[in-house]
């Protein structure tokens, strides 16, 4: 994607101011059939406050307009539609003055000078990928649909299976939104069922909470090879076809490559060429692909520096076995990595499997899911990761983790060599009651840095003793909910421990922690909120006392209060904590919610929030803290 000016973001704020006020119409007919137009917009507009003690002074006091317009227009059975994305930023880091702090403590006041220049260079340099004054096609799609058949040209979602395979998706809690641009074509008839695509891979280009883009970013005086790209060209093909639907053995066969190639072409320099019309799609030139995929970081696992990935899997569903009360999903797959820069690579073979078994006895139920993973990596995106942490998100595919779908403590690759598996059991005590319990144990080879298998699980390792780098993790968690009032109050209450530990004895990570939700209902409309989450944690070699020398356990957690009037307004309060060393303590806020219609709503926020590691189904990224004031508009008709 090749960068635009700030007169396209004056254009972006037109868009926002002139798409607000609008409802769903049909603007015309044609053959007896209506044309209708459907749109979303969001437009979030926000001022961060100054960087609070320990916070970076690159993160904070900065303002931003992000605008999100959807369109949708549609005839009989076709759809054309697409998103329209848009950002202006005002009072960048390397725009406003330094604080006081930075060279404070240099010996003379040439050297004070000598560290805020370098301190200037380095917010340039950082801001060269952040903060873009930009508008442009975030999706773009067509779409026929008709009974067992669906073609989709542009941008669509996809996932095979379980996603061992595929799986590009929108995570709204983590800001990642990964689609295919490309082609798609679902057909189902029964017993069968066929999906292919085709296309180059196309998640959103903005992070909104650090303003972080992938965009060529601006260049800097005195770099040789001038601005170097972010994001390469993920080209990706895949077929998915099942058999026995509506039957009692259902059958799945999968296969996806992902091919590698450059964002654009090079000149013999190593600069590139960002001509709109040379390689607009990249440049799958070998001495292009080369040059990119060298510039990507080592450490992030095999799959980012391959230059071709294939994956496989096969699985079996019986949907109703033993009377209806019992439901089997198992799906084995393997994974082959090429990369040109290392022909003679032994280990580039991996295998998984996973399978589930549902359990229903009416008022008990269970789940039962168990993994075995040998050398197995997900589809990490093509992004400069060292350069665009915050795009971490963008990935093809995302293995179970068979753990909850919030688990933030599965450090480093563990689930790329892992066995184990997890066992939840539900009971349904009345209808105003249910209990429930959950135990997990998982043996990983690749959680610690350096440590790894090959696809027959053999321990492959840069460490000198073996055990070093493996660990056990036991996990466990116990609830209840409990619903009163009519249903119209509730009480959810968790709680849970997780232990992860080397074979030879040392401790890796700990933690205990508890959850509720208490919702009251007062009387007629209003009703009234309590959510919070509590946390022990003690990691290796993190909250290292500067005294005592060792790691110390901290605290972290929030509490959030609300006040209901149903179905308009939400008024919330939050207090968040932690007492992790190099953070600040205490972030209080406070939020208003007002709906003025079923899919409208506008949204207050002003405070601070806590930063840290957030994941979803195993997809993670490092948020940085908020503080300051934001407004939310969405509009949908």
């Amino acid at each position: 994607m090749r960068r635009f000016g700030f007169t396209t973001a004056l254009a972006s704020v037109i868009v926002g101011a002139v798409s607000q006020p609008a409802w769903a119409v049909d603007i015309a007919k044609a053959d007896g059939a209506p044309v209708r137009l459907e749109v979303t917009e969001t437009a979030i507009v926000g001022q961060r406050f100054d960087a609070r003690d320990s916070e970076k002074f690159e993160d904070q006091g900065y303002g931003a307009f992000i605008n999100r317009l959807n369109a949708a227009l549609s005839y009989k059975r076709f759809t054309l539609g697409t998103r329209l994305d848009s950002s202006v930023y005002w009072l960048k880091p390397e725009d406003r003055p330094l604080p006081d702090s930075v060279g404070a403590d240099a010996p003379t006041a040439a050297d004070r000078e000598d560290a805020r220049a370098a301190e200037t260079t380095r917010l340039r340099r950082d801001g060269t990928s952040r903060f873009p004054n930009t508008i442009y096609p975030a999706k773009l799609w067509v779409t026929y649909k008709a009974p067992g058949l669906e073609i989709t040209a542009g941008d669509a979602y996809v996932q095979f299976g379980r996603g061992l395979v595929l799986s590009m998706r929108k995570i709204d809690e983590l800001g990642a939104d990964n689609t295919v641009r490309g082609a798609k074509v679902a057909w189902q008839a029964d017993p069968f069922a066929l999906t292919l695509v085709a296309g180059i891979a196309n998640p959103s280009r903005v992070d909104e909470a650090t303003g972080r883009a992938l965009f060529l970013p601006r260049p800097v005086e005195g770099d040789a090879r001038g601005a170097q790209p972010l994001f390469g060209s993920d080209r990706l093909v895949g077929a998915q076809i099942e058999a026995g639907r509506g039957l009692p053995v259902v059958l799945g066969t999968r296969a996806v490559r992902l091919t590698r190639c450059a964002p654009y072409s090079y000149d013999a320099q190593g600069r590139v060429n960002d001509n709109t019309f040379d390689a607009p799609i990249g440049s799958c030139a070998p001495s292009d692909t080369a040059l990119w995929l060298s510039s990507l970081p080592s450490g992030n696992g095999p799959v980012l520096q391959s230059s071709e990935v294939d994956v496989a899997s096969q699985s079996l569903e019986i949907p109703r076995m033993l009377g209806g009360t019992t439901k089997l999903y198992v799906e084995g797959a393997v994974q082959r990595r090429v990369r040109d820069d290392a022909p003679l690579e032994r280990n580039n073979q991996g295998n998984a499997l996973y399978g589930a078994l549902n359990v229903d006895l009416g008022p008990v139920t269970n789940l039962l899911e168990m993994k075995s993973y040998r050398n197995f990596f997900p589809l990490a995106g093509g992004v400069n990761v060292s350069r665009a942490s915050a795009f971490s998100t963008v990935v093809y595919s995302a293995p179970p983790t068979t753990e909850l779908i919030t688990q933030d403590a599965m450090f480093g690759f563990l689930n790329a060599c892992v066995d184990g598996g997890r066992l939840r059991s539900d009971v349904r005590v009345t209808h105003d009651v249910l209990v429930y319990g959950s135990g997990a144990y998982y043996f990983t080879k690749s959680e610690v840095p350096g440590g790894g298998c090959d696809d027959r699980g053999r321990t492959v390792t840069t460490a000198a003793v073996a055990d070093n780098t493996h660990n056990r993790v036991v996990d466990g968690f116990a609830g209840a909910e409990l619903k009163f009032d009519d249903d119209k109050s509730h009480l959810f209450a968790q709680l849970g421990a997780r232990n992860d530990e080397r074979v030879t004895g040392e401790l890796f990570y700990r933690e205990f922690y508890g959850n509720y939700t208490f919702t009251k209902h007062l009387s007629g409309p209003f009703s009234f909120e309590i959510t919070g989450k509590h946390r022990l944690r003690r990691e290796e070699n993190q909250n290292v006392d500067s005294v005592a020398g060792g790691e110390e356990p901290w605290f972290q957690g929030e509490n959030y209060a609300a006040l209901k009037i149903v179905p308009k307004w939400v008024i919330t309060q939050g207090f968040e904590y932690t007492t992790l060393v190099g953070q600040p303590t205490t972030y209080f806020n406070g939020g208003l919610l007002y709906r003025f219609t079923g899919d409208s709503n506008v949204k207050l926020f002003g405070g601070q929030q806590r930063g840290g590691l957030k994941c979803v189904s195993g997809v993670c990224r490092i948020f940085p803290a908020y503080s300051g004031m934001r407004a939310e508009v969405t509009v949908r008709f």
